[in-house]
């Protein structure tokens, strides 16, 4: 398997990870956070493709997580907004997925 391609999946399973964190948030966390979802899954659903995805993960200076930033509600810390951020991304690469 080349290089790339197992960066790629480690990257993924990442995503998939934070994805199962955000499910076991409770309802009332999942609730409070649903505006930031929802503007970042709208904000990635411009990529087109997963390389597209890719880029947008890796850009310099975190435009994700100014996406979030704007709908997190008070007390959300760093590493919470990460394990949004990557949740989405999973999210997203699966409808890319579904619809390819």
């Amino acid at each position: 398997m080349p290089k790339q391609s197992r960066f790629q999946q480690a990257v993924r399973a990442v995503w998939e990870q934070s994805h199962q964190q955000y499910l076991g948030w409770s309802e009332a966390k999942r609730t409070a956070v649903q505006p930031a979802v929802d503007a970042l899954l709208a904000w990635l659903g411009k990529c087109p493709s997963e390389a597209a995805l890719d880029v947008r993960y890796w850009e310099t200076g975190d435009p994700p997580g100014a996406v979030l930033r704007d709908y997190l509600p008070d007390g959300f810390d760093a590493d919470e907004q990460l394990t949004l951020e990557e949740a989405c991304f999973w999210q997203r690469l699966l409808e890319l997925r579904k619809d390819g």
